[in-house]
């Protein structure tokens, strides 16, 4: 994995340390600590997979959210047409 975030001196680390883990967990990438200006430990998410799928759940969230804001409102549905008959004419629309 290669690290996205600059490095962070132990000092730091230490006082940020919930937000850089949360960072850490967000996007899937490990971040160094450095210890007298060298790598000394790196922090990475226990699951890379989890954050993948954070990410996925929250582009199907936007996407979701983009579709709602477009409906002006919902059709009004024909309750005399059964749903075989809805779907006999989209056969015969889509296979002749």
């Amino acid at each position: 994995m290669e690290p996205v975030m600059a490095p962070v001196g132990v000092r730091d680390a230490k006082n940020r340390f919930s937000e850089l883990t949360l960072a850490v967990n967000e996007t899937g990438k490990p971040l160094i600590v450095l210890k007298n200006n060298k790598p000394w430990v790196t922090i990475q998410p226990a699951d890379s997979a989890l954050a993948r799928r954070r990410e996925r759940l929250e582009r199907f969230r936007e996407l979701t959210r983009q579709i709602e804001s477009e409906i002006v409102e919902e059709p009004v549905w024909d309750k005399s047409v059964s749903d075989r008959e809805l779907l006999n004419e989209e056969r015969v629309r889509r296979f002749g």
